[in-house]
């Protein structure tokens, strides 16, 4: 009998990042040969429960348990193969065994299809409310209630001060590359910015304070976030989208009905703010309080996202100059941040040219319906003599969304990066080896077993190509199936740990430092593209994009 478990194995396989290459085929032998390990035996017991060898995968499970009781995961697999064997009892007893390793994740009990039958028993409800209390405790000793207070419009000077402390503890104990942190003093750095959480006149000074010191780590995923209802003070911004483009500050659109009514339109260029050059302007004004690990990413953050970012309702003077020549000086005021002008931008987009060259906008990957309106699609897709897949404005989501459509582009079985994170355990302090590393096992990725297209590929990528964008171009690149084009990516991919602060406001820190699977570095650097191609100035004026129009030339070479 086949049992529908392995769905949930899988999930949770990617979950806990275990590899998807060990549900390669290999022969099953006929007795369990235990690894050294407890995560070397639970990969053996996936490989079992592939080959629906329920006994010998249990045999594993139990193993890995063995070897180190805190593995509730290898006890959490065992028990759903007890439940979908029938075996209620030892059901029961492996998920006790989880619970006394300190599982916390209840959704994973309560909510999994494979504990269904488990539900009528009379023990059922009461072990879900001892994992749901479980969990609770978790969250309240991590992230209490004392830290997740109401909003404050003036926080004081104890709560300022204890923002300012979980910052430096959170960061110091979990972010992914300590070595930052040594070589910035971290601790040093907390006493320098003590005095100046103090001093701060009102909750606009302190969290600029709090994002100052957190922006000295140049990490994208590492951030202060102020209170919801004190947007307005920070992000509210003019009706106008902007670019640099060739070192100069280009309007992309205009919402602006002064702007508008002077003339001012897509493609005029901003020549200063305020008086100031304008990049003197955000340099001095903007830069300081913005956490970015890399120039390109810093330029899209400064000239896209956050252009002229401020106080809602404040007046500006710009000096533009327009497409004729003639330079202009005109006011404008930062609208709320509710009414932000939008990129227009869809997360998801196929558009079938009368080349024959599909292309496909991937805008996000922070939903699962990308990846299905991608497979939807794949029967127009498949019909195309080439693909480009456009990343160039995604900000990432889930990694496993762009594996999902990677999957149709694969002949083999292919790589994603290599993920390390901080395994930090008091008692090695004793002996001066604390900032031990822990790297997940290679996560392999299959080929879709149905789906696959077969043509030229190529990916578009740039600066805001960002988080698992970037993990989506590093499988693309493993894969070799084509060549990226446009400009290096952000630089900033991993994990981050979200946390609150007193008052209302949050926080974040990267808990995961992805590389390519050889170690090779493109955090902090970003991943360069096989054909280096930027928009031109005169592209733009002229509505061409220049980046897509070089990859259809490389792909029309390749279709002759």
């Amino acid at each position: 009998m086949k049992i529908k478990l392995l769905p949930v194995l899988l999930m949770s396989c990617i979950v806990v990042a275990t590899p998807l290459s060990v549900f390669a085929a290999d022969t099953q032998k006929a007795e369990p040969q235990f690894a050294h390990t407890a995560a070397e035996n639970e990969t053996l017991g996936l490989k079992a429960a592939q080959k629906n060898d329920m006994t010998t995968a249990q045999l594993y499970f139990s193993k890995a348990f063995e070897i180190d009781p805190s593995m509730f995961t290898s006890a959490r697999f065992a028990a759903v193969i007890a439940a979908e064997t029938g075996d209620v009892d030892a059901a029961f007893a492996w998920l006790e065994r989880a619970y006394q390793a300190k599982m916390t994740n209840v959704n994973q009990i309560r909510n999994s299809k494979n504990f269904e039958k488990l539900h009528a028993d009379p023990r059922w409800a009461p072990l879900v409310k001892k994992f749901e209390a479980a969990e609770q405790a978790e969250k309240e000793f991590w992230d209490g209630k004392q830290w997740t207070g109401s909003y404050k419009a003036k926080l004081s000077e104890d709560e300022r001060v204890a923002g300012l402390s979980k910052i430096w503890s959170e960061i110091k104990f979990n972010f992914a590359f300590p070595e930052k942190l040594q070589s910035l003093q971290w601790d040093q750095l907390y006493l320098q910015y003590l005095p100046k959480v103090r001093a701060a006149k009102d909750n606009v000074a302190y969290y600029q304070t709090l994002m100052e010191m957190v922006a000295l780590l140049k990490d994208g995923h590492t951030n202060v976030y102020p209170p919801e209802e004190e947007l307005d003070m920070f992000y509210a911004k003019p009706k106008i989208l902007t670019e640099l483009i060739e070192g100069r500050v280009i309007l992309r659109q205009v919402g602006d009905a002064q702007l508008q009514k002077a003339g001012i339109s897509a493609g005029d260029e901003v020549l200063a703010v305020n008086g100031l050059p304008v990049r003197l302007y955000m340099e001095k004004n903007i830069a300081p309080f913005v956490s970015s690990p890399t120039p390109q990413d810093m330029d899209v953050r400064l000239y896209q996202y956050g252009f002229l970012i401020g106080k809602a309702g404040e007046s500006l003077t710009l000096t533009l100059q327009k497409q004729s020549g003639e330079t202009v000086t005109q006011a404008v005021k930062r609208a709320p941040y509710k009414d932000r002008l939008s990129s227009g931008v869809a997360n998801y987009e196929l558009v079938m040219r009368d080349d024959g060259i599909a292309v496909v906008t991937l805008g996000s990957f922070g939903n699962f319906e990308v990846a299905k309106a991608f497979i939807d699609d794949f029967s127009k897709i498949s019909s195309a003599k080439a693909l480009i897949l456009d990343v160039r404005t995604n900000g990432g989501g889930s990694g496993n969304v762009g594996f999902e459509i990677l999957r149709t582009l694969a002949n083999g079985s292919f790589t994603a990066a290599r993920a390390t994170v901080r395994n930090y355990r008091a008692a090695s302090r004793i002996h001066n080896n604390v900032n031990k590393e822990y790297t997940y096992p290679q996560l392999t990725i299959s080929p879709n077993p149905t789906l696959h297209f077969n043509g030229p590929v190529v990916v578009l990528a740039g600066g805001q190509t960002f988080s698992a964008a970037e993990d989506f171009v590093v499988a693309f690149k493993n894969m070799k199936r084509g060549k990226v084009i446009g400009g290096l990516t952000a630089g900033s991919t991993g994990q981050p740990l979200g946390f609150t602060l007193p008052g209302g406001g949050e926080a974040r820190v990267c808990t995961k430092n992805d590389s390519y699977p050889d170690g090779t570095a493109f955090v902090g650097t970003g991943i360069v593209p096989d054909i280096l191609s930027v928009q031109t100035l005169q592209d733009l004026r002229r509505k061409t994009d220049t980046v897509l129009e070089l990859a259809v030339a490389e792909l029309t070479a390749q279709m002759k």
